[in-house]
């Protein structure tokens, strides 16, 4: 290896790392800032995503969370939701679940079956099959009523692009790091 050396009636060696050294630490701060930049966007318009996706709460809109961290010479971006375990990721790449064997959804005017399971409906259920092929249905014991539609699996479409918004505003963190250099 050899070594080049620069003379200008003085050595521009030590001047030329103070340089660089000044240079590194704006270069970090505008990567730092362009990450933060880049974070603030993706969970801003993937909380709109998500609100804008149907009938989604603020567990849904709220959960969504983007963190900058750092170590190990890098500067992560982390996407997480609070309901990760619950449908997040159903709802963002979409899914099919399969019933065993099958899947008791309630029906629409069935106000009092909402949001429970059908073990779980008071009083009890029974089990009509219908002649004509159509799903079976669970009848309330106490009314005869229709409460819940038994079916083999349904699918649950595509409803958040949360991970299509983070490689978007990822294209968009060279224009970010330019700005945050320039405002030095």
């Amino acid at each position: 290896m050899s070594t080049v050396r620069l003379y200008f009636n003085e050595r521009v060696g030590p001047k030329f790392v103070k340089a660089i050294t000044k240079n590194k630490n704006v270069r970090l701060a505008a990567v730092r800032g362009a990450a933060q930049d880049v974070a603030s966007e993706i969970e801003s318009e993937g909380r709109d995503n998500i609100s804008n996706a149907g009938n989604f709460g603020q567990r849904w809109t709220q959960g969504l969370h983007v963190k900058v961290t750092e170590g190990g010479g890098n500067i992560r971006i982390a996407i997480s939701h609070d309901l990760a375990n619950v449908g997040f990721w159903v709802h963002q790449n979409g899914a099919i679940i399969r019933g065993k064997p099958l899947l008791w959804i309630p029906l629409s005017f069935a106000d009092d079956a909402q949001g429970l399971r059908a073990r779980d409906f008071p009083g009890g259920l029974f089990r009509v099959d219908r002649k004509s092929g159509g799903a079976p249905l669970l009848l309330a014991i106490s009314d005869g009523q229709p409460k819940y539609s038994g079916h083999e699996s349904v699918t649950i479409p595509k409803r958040f692009r949360i991970i299509e918004i983070a490689r978007e505003q990822m294209r968009k963190m060279k224009d970010f790091y330019n700005q945050r250099v320039r405002n030095g």
